[in-house]
């Protein structure tokens, strides 16, 4: 059979695929007639919208922004399924910085990516926390992306990254560990990662969407379900990693991938459509895109029922 391609949203895979590894373990994706690559690169040679576009893989974990620029390309994306059903961005420090809310991160250092969405999300957390965001003082880390580390070596007070990941990375015992989740105070809510496909893709060959991300949807409760069996899955591909973060970052993300309900990949029009304007009125989307492109962007037409 075809090998399918999937090219992850990170540069290393990490607990957030955990749903994918488990159904490639376990044989689903076999059984569904699927023989899985799941991959990850740095963006040298471009990032997953680049990649994707190119046809170098067929399936990718993309941001709600890259599909909507997609939208107006020769090769627009469709996402198909949402691997989260909240933003993981989040302020990630310790609490013997004294840092327990937004509003404390007056008059600190937070090292965040230099892009200008992300630094506004964070201003408009602190205000929204009641404090004077023109008293923080921000970081421009560069390409490196830094993790509780940084703080417990005094460079940083606080980091920007991903609330199931970074935080696991030192010494900190987890009941000192701090994370200010922007969902906590309404800001920007959002889903973060998208499986996407090229347009093409979907109306060529829908079964091959459709066993996918049903084969997919069984790995994620599996892995829900099974902690033991999720944490052996992702110690392949990240055997440089303890076991115990593994399990930590685990149970710090799982509780992303399903609704209320228990669906796993709906994507909730309300949250897509909040997000898009949200970005349109900072001026955020790419070059180009705007609300309308949300048209024909997204489908819950492919998951299963």
């Amino acid at each position: 059979m075809p090998v399918t391609r999937v090219m992850l949203e990170y540069v290393h895979p990490w607990p957030n695929h955990a749903g994918l590894f488990l159904a490639r373990r376990n044989g689903g994706f076999a059984r569904a007639g699927l023989d899985v690559d799941l991959l990850s690169d740095g963006y040298d040679r471009g990032g997953a919208p680049e990649v994707l576009a190119r046809g170098e893989y067929d399936i990718a974990s993309l941001r709600l922004g890259h599909v909507l620029q997609s939208r107006s390309t020769g090769t627009p994306f469709v996402a198909v399924a949402t691997l989260n059903q909240r933003q993981l961005g989040s302020v990630i420090t310790t609490a013997s910085t004294g840092i327990a809310r937004f509003a404390d991160l007056e008059g600190k250092t937070v090292a965040v990516p230099p892009v200008a969405r992300i630094i506004h999300e964070v201003r408009e957390a602190v205000a929204a926390d009641g404090a004077d965001p023109a008293l923080v003082r921000f970081a421009d880390p560069g390409n490196w992306e830094p993790d509780i580390r940084s703080v417990e070596q005094g460079i940083y007070d606080a980091v920007m990254n991903v609330r199931a990941w970074e935080p696991f990375q030192g010494n900190t015992p987890l009941d000192e560990v701090v994370v200010l989740e922007f969902d906590s105070v309404g800001v920007a809510p959002h889903h973060s990662y998208f499986l996407s496909v090229r347009q093409e893709t979907l109306e060529r060959n829908p079964e091959f969407v459709r066993s996918f991300l049903s084969a997919a949807s069984v790995g994620y409760r599996d892995a829900m379900e099974d902690e033991d069996a999720a944490v052996e899955a992702m110690s392949w591909p990240m055997c440089h990693v303890r076991p115990d973060v593994l399990r930590a970052s685990l149970r710090a993300i799982r509780d992303s991938w399903f609704t209320p309900e228990g669906r796993w990949g709906e994507i909730q029009e309300g949250l897509v459509t909040s997000y898009t304007r949200w970005m349109e009125s900072g001026g955020w989307l790419e070059e180009g895109s705007s609300v309308k492109d949300l048209q024909g962007a997204w489908t819950n037409d492919f998951l299963p029922r």
